[in-house]
């Protein structure tokens, strides 16, 4: 057998990590030399394409080796984490107008406006909570920043509905019963509400079935900055870069899920808002009659099921690595 294609063997086996390689490395390359032909000179490309690709996953800790629910959970896990610092990104987001525009500025316009920055207080150790695998803490807290959020949302309607003056009463005539509805059907059509309902949803599972966390929880705070740029926020209204930047992240991990199948399994969680922000504006009794285009609700639908099936065929296959 040629000494040549061992060396390319033994080369391509230190992508692998040490400890790895330690444990399965001789098997490897006894198993690649055996099945190698003779007077072969260099690995086929298949081959050295499957070796990298394994040697990223074994770097980055994948779902190789997970059973295929322990995946799932995984994912779930994932998926909370993501949705948290999204609704941290959107509080932020608020929150630096509040504090640089408003408090060290002309002032604040009304005390409800201190919610983004309440919210923004409790969402990021919410954040870090969950991703050190205290769910049942982050879940308090992330609803505590919940709160403060629609503080901050619904206060400016509330303020006009108190402070009326005129001696024609309000529109709403029927009180605070109706109130209470416009209310509520004006937060459910937009997307900003959906992350931390959809974050303490999926964490209410893992209180039960905790998921390994990996040691290096520390990381997941810079989703947050990262969130303010790449999805949804009060910066596209600067930026423009929606819905392109949030079709590149969905898109990138569709192909990081051929690495980690939980990668995909996760970001489908992060069209959600946008879908149920079409619903709310095609469907809840106070919207009917409008025009919202059904694109804008199916659009992220089929991003979120693609991303779904994709996961569910890639966890299953390498459950079996």
């Amino acid at each position: 057998m040629s000494i040549e294609i061992e060396r390319r063997y033994e080369r391509l086996l230190r992508l692998y990590p040490k400890a790895y390689r330690h444990h399965r490395g001789a098997e490897m390359l006894g198993t690649l030399m055996d099945a190698a032909e003779a007077g072969q000179g260099r690995p086929p490309l298949r081959e050295i394409g499957a070796l990298m690709l394994g040697a990223l996953r074994a770097r980055v800790g994948t779902a190789a080796g997970l059973s295929v629910g322990q995946a799932w959970l995984s994912a779930a896990r994932m998926a909370a984490l993501l949705l948290l610092a999204y609704g941290a990104a959107l509080s932020a987001a608020r929150a630096g107008r509040v504090v640089f525009s408003d408090l060290l500025g002309d002032g604040l316009r009304l005390e409800s406006e201190l919610g983004f920055v309440g919210a923004t207080v409790a969402v990021v150790p919410a954040l870090f909570l969950a991703s050190r695998g205290r769910y049942g803490w982050a879940t308090v807290i992330a609803g505590v920043g919940f709160v403060c959020e629609q503080w901050a949302q619904i206060g400016p309607h509330l303020y006009w509905y108190i402070k009326w003056d005129s001696p024609e009463p309000p529109p709403l005539t029927e009180g605070w019963a109706q109130l209470s509805w416009h209310l509520l059907e004006g937060r459910l059509v937009d997307y900003k509400f959906w992350p931390l309902p959809l974050a303490v949803l999926l964490m209410l599972p893992l209180l039960r079935r905790r998921p390994a966390v990996p040691g290096t929880p520390l990381w997941w705070l810079l989703a947050v900055p990262l969130s303010v740029f790449l999805l949804p926020t009060d910066f596209d209204a600067s930026l423009g870069w929606q819905p392109f930047a949030l079709t590149a992240v969905c898109l990138g991990a569709l192909a990081w899920s051929f690495v980690d199948a939980r990668a995909g399994l996760a970001v489908a969680v992060l069209p959600l808002p946008l879908f149920l922000q079409g619903l709310g504006h095609r469907y809840l009794p106070g919207n009917q009659g409008n025009d919202y285009s059904v694109f804008w609700i199916m659009a992220p639908a089929v991003v979120t099921a693609a991303l779904i099936a994709a996961g569910a065929v890639l966890v299953r296959r390498q459950a079996r690595l």
